[in-house]
């Protein structure tokens, strides 16, 4: 199914947050793109999934990518590999699954594990987390990106215990220059991506 369309309607996320500003510049960016450019761009970010109960999608990367298109009214992206095809589990048994295998993220963007109940059915219903917003701008900076599943909200959750949000919606720059800094505290040493 890999390279095939599928409505982003239809596609259920499998965290509650993402970046909203990161968001933004993917859909500008996408939006500048000739309608070429966009179906090979889209043919490149395929997005992986999960078959969930009731022959669903469930996405397990790219949210970021299929809300920008969402944003733009752009109906449909590019499925990439199924991961996996849990469709014969009951809904309950199909969550902790995805979470044991790293595919869902239920914490909210105070930090707060939520039910899995709370994760929204629909890409537009995903709200902002300005922690990993920031995380994603240091990435590469401050720490490796190594790839692993949610490494970013990692990251945010990290740097929350040290910097408020305010200070991120007003001092965003500031808030780069610190977590940078944090990253390299051995309070760090257990993340993805660590540096030292």
């Amino acid at each position: 199914m890999a390279g095939v369309k599928a409505s982003i309607a239809d596609m259920r996320p499998t965290q509650l947050t993402l970046g909203l500003a990161e968001v933004a510049e993917r859909a500008a960016k996408i939006a500048a793109m000739t309608p070429s450019e966009r179906e090979a761009h889209l043919q490149r970010k395929g997005i992986p999934y999960v078959l969930g109960p009731g022959k669903k999608i469930y996405i397990v990367d790219h949210h970021h990518l299929a809300r920008a298109l969402w944003s733009l009214k752009i109906p449909e992206a590019v499925l990439g590999e199924r991961v996996a095809d849990w469709s014969g589990l009951e809904p309950k048994a199909f969550w902790r699954m995805m979470e044991s295998k790293g595919y869902c993220w239920p914490i909210d963007a105070d930090g707060n594990r939520r039910p899995y109940a709370a994760i929204p059915a629909s890409i537009g219903d995903l709200t902002d987390n300005v922690w990993r917003t920031l995380a994603r701008r240091v990435r590469g900076k401050a720490f490796e990106d190594l790839d692993t599943p949610f490494q970013e909200f990692m990251w945010g959750d990290y740097f929350r215990t040290f910097m408020t949000r305010r200070l991120i919606e007003s001092e965003f720059e500031l808030a780069v220059e610190l977590a940078t800094k944090l990253a390299r505290l051995s309070e760090a040493q257990d993340l993805p991506g660590f540096r030292g």
